[in-house]
C-alpha cells in the first residue's frame, strides 16, 4: 500500500505545506473550489504564515464531534482511489469543510484575509484571537517573523501577534 521510495522523494521534494496545498487543490464541493483557493494563497503568501484544511478542530467534544470528524478522515484516506470523472465508481473525498489559517493579527492583513472569504464563497469566516478565552491556550499568541533577505537578527526575533481565521463550507 505504502511505496516507500516514492514517499522518500516526495518527502524530500515537497514541504508539509505544499502537500496540504496539493490535497486542498483536489477538493470541490458545493461552493468550495480548491485551486481557487490555493491560487490566491499562493498570490497572496504575505498574508499568511501557514494554513490547514480538515474537519472543524474547535468543536465541542461533549458528543466526540471532533473525534467523529477524525474517524471520518481516516475512512476517506483509507478508501481514497483516483478516479475519473466518468467512473460509476465513487470513493469518499477527504472529507475537510474548513480552511485554518494561521496569520499576524494587523487590521490590513485581516481584513484581506476577510475579503478572500467572500471570493471564495465560504459559508462562515471567523477569527480566533488571544481575546477569545475559550482558546487562548489553544493559540499561541506569538508568531515568529519569518526569515527574510535583509532583515536584521532583532527582528526576526520580534514576537508578533497572530490570529487564527477559519473558512468553513456547507
Amino acid at each position: 500500500m505504502l511505496d516507500l521510495a516514492k514517499i522518500k522523494l516526495i518527502a524530500q521534494s515537497y514541504s508539509p505545506q505544499e502537500l496540504f496545498a496539493a490535497l486542498v487543490w483536489q477538493r470541490r464541493f458545493n461552493e468550495f473550489d480548491g485551486e481557487e483557493v490555493i491560487t490566491d494563497l499562493a498570490n497572496n503568501s504575505s498574508l499568511w504564515a501557514s494554513f490547514l484544511f480538515t474537519k472543524p478542530i474547535f468543536a465541542p467534544d461533549e458528543n466526540g464531534l471532533s473525534f467523529g470528524g477524525v474517524i471520518d478522515t481516516l475512512l476517506a484516506m483509507a478508501n481514497y482511489r483516483p478516479m475519473p470523472e466518468t467512473s460509476i465508481l465513487r470513493f469518499v473525498a477527504y472529507p475537510a469543510d474548513t480552511l485554518y489559517i494561521l496569520a499576524e493579527n494587523q487590521d490590513t492583513i485581516v481584513s484581506q484575509l476577510l475579503d478572500l472569504g467572500k471570493k471564495w464563497r465560504a459559508d462562515s469566516v471567523d477569527i480566533t484571537d488571544g481575546t477569545n478565552e475559550d482558546y487562548t491556550w489553544r493559540l499561541k499568541r506569538r508568531l515568529m517573523a519569518r526569515l527574510e533577505a535583509g532583515v536584521s537578527d532583532q527582528e526576526m526575533q520580534r514576537d508578533r501577534d497572530a490570529v487564527v481565521m477559519s473558512y468553513w463550507w456547507d
